[in-house]
């Protein structure tokens, strides 16, 4: 009797030992999804992390949209209360349930503004998958959605979101192993942990913003025509369902078409199908407007026909604010928050022209070598920096270099940053723990650091020369191609 009771006992143990590892996956896929996800769940990870948890710091505006509104919106530029919730590859659908989780757990914005590129309104296709993959959606929200493209989809539902519906719901509700075991097996040994928490925290800073942050410019091959408009019954119920939810909420909405690149070509009755359709929609909404950037970009503000680059995103952002100047009202005290996002943006210029208009008014300073022998005569480059002159620093034990600064907001040269020309190989900036030297250009030219006057930090050491056309491009410190 007493051998088949250690019997039994040991046989329940190895079960135990059996079924551990089954039980801690779905465990592990709750709490490491970034040891394991692809990189493009990273956005629409975070996107789902912040709409469902309540926030102390109050957002006064939301932008709701897809990968063109998360690329072009930026919540630096705009003001210090503006978080960027588009989500790549999403329709209206995605925008509403984003919308609602955000207003579940936190107070109401004032404003919200939402932007889809025209296929994201026609084309029922949106990101069922990677919403269920990150546990986006809820088991109700699923339910709705099976509903709603039973009723308006241009397919059923089998073709727009899952063969078996119910089924892999309910895999995804309990991260089961026949859909996250490929992920989690191709992870190991890839290093795709380190790279995720870098891509979130950098999503995290940007508030939001994920998609298209480079500064490639696209380089069109012929004119691309619009001559019709057509928004899909699905995409239209869920744009008034967004409608409902604000007016509800009492959250004034602005529905904005962004700008296109100049291979754009409005045929036909397009303008007026545009202008007509969202008349309509908005008849019986009187907190709510339609405004069309008719302005086209040309192709260097784009990485391809339909997505702003770093710089496409900043002068709609700036173009936005003037727009909008009553919402975008804007103090100038930058929190921490905000001034990360900044020191991001600036540290990925690539041309001294953008990055003078970065920091105009802003509080940082250039600390500049010169190595034209004349730079206070070319001083008109930093016109972007609000017309600000070059100032010579004037420094002790210094007989070699020819060292200026530039206060972005006029404010005086601060205490905090130091400037050693002591040195035989160049001249050491330094602010709190961070020390950054520059070197002299190999040809007329100047090298500099960007100061960050509120974090304490470097942002940046760049190289730029001089030539027949000023100073256009950017090096790195030491003179190679950025």
């Amino acid at each position: 009797m007493r051998d088949i009771f250690f019997k039994v006992i040991k046989l329940g143990v190895k079960c135990v030992l059996v079924m551990l590892p089954v039980a801690a996956f779905p465990l592990y896929c709750q709490k490491c999804m970034l040891s394991f996800c692809g990189p493009d769940y990273v956005g629409p990870y975070w996107n789902k992390e912040f709409t469902q948890m309540p926030h102390e710091k109050y957002y006064s505006t939301l932008i709701i949209g897809d990968s063109t509104a998360n690329a072009a919106y930026l919540p630096e530029v705009l003001s210090d209360s503006v978080v960027n919730l588009g989500l790549a590859g999403s329709s209206t659908v995605e925008g509403y349930y984003t919308l609602e989780d955000y207003l579940a757990n936190n107070k109401a914005p004032k404003d919200i503004f939402v932007s889809y590129m025209d296929y994201h309104l026609e084309e029922d296709e949106f990101t069922w998958d990677v919403c269920n993959f990150v546990h986006k959606l809820s088991k109700e929200q699923n339910a709705e959605i099976y509903k709603m493209v039973d009723k308006y989809g241009a397919a059923p539902v089998e073709e727009l979101t899952s063969p078996d519906f119910d089924w892999d719901v309910l895999m995804y509700s309990v991260y089961s192993p026949t859909i996250y075991s490929s992920s989690v097996l191709n992870s190991i040994g890839s290093g795709r942990r380190a790279d995720n928490k870098a891509s979130y925290q950098d999503v995290d800073t940007r508030l939001g913003r994920y998609s298209s942050i480079t500064n490639r410019e696209y380089d069109p091959e012929n004119v691309m025509g619009y001559s019709k408009f057509k928004v899909g019954k699905l995409e239209h119920e869920y744009y008034k369902k967004i409608l409902k939810l604000c007016k509800k909420k009492k959250i004034d909405v602005h529905l904005v078409k962004l700008p296109l690149s100049t291979d754009a070509g409005f045929i036909d009755n397009y303008e007026a199908e545009v202008q007509d359709y969202y008349n309509d929609l908005l008849e019986d909404y009187d907190n709510a407007d339609f405004y069309w950037f008719h302005t086209t970009y040309e192709h260097e503000f784009f990485c391809d026909q339909y997505h702003m680059n770093n710089h496409g995103a900043f002068r709609f952002s700036r173009e936005l604010k003037e727009q909008y100047p009553d919402i975008f009202e804007d103090n100038q005290d930058k929190s921490l928050q905000r001034m990360a996002a900044l020191d991001l943006d600036i540290a990925g210029e690539n041309y001294m022209g953008e990055l003078t208009k970065r920091i105009d008014d802003k509080p940082y300073t250039l600390i500049i070598l010169d190595g034209t022998g004349n730079l206070q005569d070319l001083y008109y480059m930093y016109a972007g920096v609000n017309g600000r002159d070059v100032q010579w620093l004037d420094l002790e034990d210094n007989e070699k270099y020819a060292i200026y600064y530039v206060s972005a907001n006029g404010e005086k040269f601060s205490e905090d940053i130091t400037v050693d020309a002591t040195g035989k190989d160049g001249v050491v900036v330094g602010i709190g723990a961070d020390l950054v030297q520059l070197e002299n250009t190999k040809k007329t030219g100047i090298s500099f650091a960007v100061v960050d006057n509120i974090t304490k930090k470097i942002v940046c050491a760049r190289q730029c020369l001089y030539g027949e056309r000023g100073f256009i491009d950017l090096l790195d410190s030491t003179g190679e191609n950025l």
